[in-house]
């Protein structure tokens, strides 16, 4: 008869003996953000759907992969992506319209900015209301024209079905260098007691000089000389932007502090 201990010996010794399981391989995988113009196309991925664009895909094998991309109207494609381990890949495609994707009611939406104080044309008509408001227009291509003191200037822009068109008006440098048409919050360069708003109207103080302008108004006084810049003042999420070019030009004297 075997003892008590003798039994314990047995078996831890059959445990050292039995295989060890091998270990879990994780295969490489990765993930692929898919995005089309206009959006809302379906998806498949290697033949399997997987939603409508934009969409996320992830946990795929690492290497390639076919994906295909349809909608209603407009030309099937298909495009090539590779993954990359713990990585994923970015893929767009401005999809091809067929015959009837840019007809019929198929409208998008436009949204102007940095609009100037003249008048506007869309499509060689006046346009009389806010052109900052969201507006319907029919898919396809537009043409709108804004005064300047060079004459009247036409940009061409694109409307795209179920899509938010954003246009940016800018009147072309008169010479020397061009200034930058990107708005930035005031209070990142200015103390909070050097400007204020008052409705649309806005009021700087600071360092000497002196600053008036109005909220979507291009054009602004500064030390009582009228100066146009490509981008606007503006009012986002409760905070002032000011054209970048004024800011820089406001702070250019190493002296002014805050």
């Amino acid at each position: 008869m075997i003892s008590r201990l003798g039994s314990a010996v047995l078996l831890a010794s059959a445990l050292l003996l039995w295989p060890l399981a091998p270990a879990r391989a994780e295969l490489p995988s990765g993930g692929v953000y898919v995005t089309t113009l206009p959006g809302g196309a379906d998806i498949w991925i290697d033949g399997t759907y997987v939603g409508h664009s934009p969409v996320l895909v992830d946990a795929l094998l690492s290497g390639h992969h076919a994906i295909t991309l349809a909608k209603a109207g407009w030309n099937v494609q298909e495009v090539d992506v590779n993954i990359s381990p713990s990585a994923v890949t970015m893929s767009s495609t401005r999809l091809v319209p067929g015959p009837r994707a840019m007809a019929g009611t198929a409208n998008g939406t436009v949204i102007v900015r940095g609009t100037p104080s003249g008048p506007l044309w869309l499509d060689d008509a006046a346009w009389n209301g806010d052109p900052r408001q969201p507006i319907k227009l029919a898919a396809g291509t537009h043409r709108l024209a804004f005064a300047t003191a060079r004459g009247r200037m036409t940009q061409a822009f694109t409307v795209y079905p179920d899509t938010t068109t954003q246009v940016v008006l800018r009147e072309p440098p008169t010479g020397g260098e061009e200034r930058s048409g990107v708005v930035a919050p005031a209070e990142d360069y200015l103390p909070a007691s050097a400007f204020s708003v008052d409705g649309k109207r806005i009021v700087v103080h600071y360092a000497g000089h002196h600053v008036v302008a109005n909220l979507g108004d291009a054009a602004l006084h500064y030390d009582g000389s009228v100066e146009t810049y490509p981008a606007a003042p503006e009012a986002i999420g409760g905070k002032l932007y000011l054209p970048l070019g004024l800011l820089e030009k406001l702070t250019a004297d190493p002296s002014n502090k805050k």
